[in-house]
């Protein structure tokens, strides 16, 4: 289960940034194409308030990789080596509804997990997973989140 968690809050947060390419001017870009590449995660809050310590306690990155063909790869290097994993899948994008679902192999079982998403600027996603998708999440990080849930991403690539 420690393996699963921080594979689905990873995901998660992929999955739950919004996309609002309008708000930072580039009208140029997809919002499908605005989510290629890789996103740290860079804040966790929910309705109890801030729960980023919590992150920073227990793992040194939670990586996400978006490719342009909708390939997802979550990278998670937990603080004690057992809880670190990488998972593989696939995500798809409904930019008329700034949501994002992501499938991810957990357990050799597909796992999809559900968020809205915004962007902030071109290197900050936001992901609010759906109630379902919250509490997958607490379950597979060993905690419970209080909906509204939100994960911030920074990009690095």
């Amino acid at each position: 289960m420690r393996k699963l968690f921080p594979f689905l809050m990873i995901f998660g947060l992929l999955v739950m940034t919004a996309c609002d390419s309008d708000s930072n001017g580039d009208d140029s870009s997809s919002d499908s194409e605005m989510l290629v590449g890789t996103w740290a995660v860079a804040g966790l809050t929910d309705a109890s308030g801030d729960r980023s310590a919590g992150l920073v306690e227990s793992y040194n990155s939670v990586l996400i990789t978006l490719t342009a063909n909708g390939g997802v790869t979550m990278a998670v290097d937990a603080k004690v080596p057992e809880a670190s994993l990488t998972a593989t899948g696939t995500y798809t994008v409904n930019e008329s509804e700034n949501s994002m679902t992501a499938t991810l192999e957990v357990l050799g079982q597909p796992t999809p997990l559900s968020f809205g998403y915004e962007f902030a600027d071109d290197n900050t996603l936001r992901l609010t997973p759906v109630p379902s998708t919250t509490i997958l999440l607490g379950v597979l990080f060993q905690t419970q989140y209080a909906d509204p849930v939100l994960f911030t991403f920074t990009k690095v690539g």
